[in-house]
C-alpha cells in the first residue's frame, strides 16, 4: 500500500503543470504541436514513397484506396510556402506539400486514425506527413481512435496488386 501511495505522489509530482510553461493558452493547457499533417477534419495525411518528380503513380485502384487531398483543402500546420498543386493524370488537382502528392487512406475511418501508416501496397510504402513537410518513417502503433466499424482496422490489403 505503501508503494502504491508513493508512486502516485511521484506520478502528481511528474505531471502536474506549474504554469511556467511558455506555450499555455487562456486556460492554463499547453497546447501540444500536432505531431502528423491532418485536414480540418483531423484526417491524417499521407505521402507515397512511391511518387517522383512531384507526380503521382497511385492512380485507378490505387487512388480510391488513397484518395488524392484536392487542391486548396486546409491543413493543419505546413508552412504557406511549401503548400502546391499538381495536375493528375485524369486533370484532378491535387494538394502537395514540398513537391509531395498527398493522400487520406480508406482504411482510417474516424478523425485522428493512423492504419495506413508504414503501409506497403501499390508498389511503395505509405507515410504519415509531418508538418514540416517531410515524411514520418516510423511504424506507428494501431490506431486508437474510435471507430464504427466493429474493430476494422483497415487491413486485408498488404498484397498490394491494385493501382
Amino acid at each position: 500500500m505503501a508503494a502504491l501511495a508513493a508512486a502516485g505522489l511521484f506520478a502528481a509530482a511528474c505531471g502536474g503543470n506549474n504554469g511556467t510553461s511558455g506555450n499555455s493558452g487562456a486556460n492554463g493547457s499547453t497546447a501540444a504541436p500536432p505531431t502528423h499533417l491532418t485536414d480540418s477534419n483531423s484526417d491524417t495525411i499521407y505521402l507515397f514513397a512511391a511518387d517522383h518528380d512531384g507526380q503521382s503513380v497511385c492512380t485507378a485502384s490505387c487512388a480510391s484506396y488513397w484518395p488524392p487531398v484536392k487542391a486548396g483543402t486546409q491543413l493543419t500546420g505546413p508552412a504557406q510556402g511549401g503548400l502546391g498543386s499538381i495536375t493528375r493524370q485524369d486533370g484532378s488537382k491535387q494538394e502537395t506539400l514540398d513537391g509531395h502528392p498527398l493522400y487520406r487512406y480508406l482504411g482510417d475511418h474516424s478523425p485522428g486514425q493512423t492504419n495506413g501508416q508504414g503501409l506497403n501496397l501499390s508498389g511503395g510504402l505509405w507515410w504519415m506527413v509531418s508538418p514540416g513537410g517531410v515524411a514520418i518513417t516510423g511504424t506507428a502503433a494501431p490506431s486508437t481512435a474510435p471507430s464504427g466499424t466493429g474493430g476494422y482496422s483497415g487491413g486485408g490489403y498488404t498484397g498490394g496488386g491494385y493501382g
